[in-house]
């Protein structure tokens, strides 16, 4: 039992330690500034400025397409480069109308529980880096928004990617289903 009671608390420092070592990835300023007018977008309901955030299709099945080129040079089967364009830019063009639908319900759902949107604040930015990209620093994964509600509810957006074009950071991918509450650490 003495054993036990001595060995608790270098277990417990030892999970503080591996919880603080896992240090998010700091979003570059670009993004962060995106979030902030794609969160401003939300609050007014201004569809035009929402979609402005998101790469275009055009732009999304044109890097596809180049993908596709450089991947058949050296692939062993046949690749329809058109037809993945195709696909790319009906995939997208898809995932622009189903986020205007869950950003509409996400703005219900925030001014019929947590108050009224005008006073939604942006409170930080969490993203991973994308471990597939060519260029980690240029298109991260799993962009985590936290806000403050009205009421003082925290809660949490998430958008599948972020990825950077040009030197122009967008969002890429659908907004998730989902608005978490984040509950408050003890």
């Amino acid at each position: 039992m003495k054993l036990l009671l001595s060995l608790l608390p270098i277990l417990w420092l030892s999970l503080t330690l591996q919880a603080h070592a896992e240090d998010p990835t700091p979003p570059p300023a670009e993004l962060t500034t995106l979030t902030q007018t794609f969160i401003t977008a939300l609050k007014n309901d201004d569809a035009t400025a929402i979609a402005a955030c998101w790469h275009s299709p055009e732009v999304l099945a044109k890097l596809k397409e180049a993908e596709a080129t450089a991947a058949s040079g050296t692939s062993t089967t046949e690749i329809n480069v058109p037809k993945e364009r195709e696909k790319e830019l009906k995939r997208r063009e898809k995932d622009l109308t189903r986020n205007k639908q869950r950003i509409d319900e996400i703005r219900t759902l925030i001014t019929k529980h947590f108050g009224s949107l005008s006073d939604l604040k942006f409170v930080s930015l969490e993203v991973a880096p994308d471990d597939d990209a060519s260029d980690p620093t240029a298109a991260f994964d799993d962009v985590e928004i936290h806000l403050l509600a009205a009421d003082g509810t925290r809660l949490r957006l998430e958008i599948d990617d972020a990825l950077r074009i040009e030197s122009v950071w967008k969002f890429k991918g659908r907004v998730e289903d989902k608005l978490s509450i984040e509950l408050t650490d003890f």
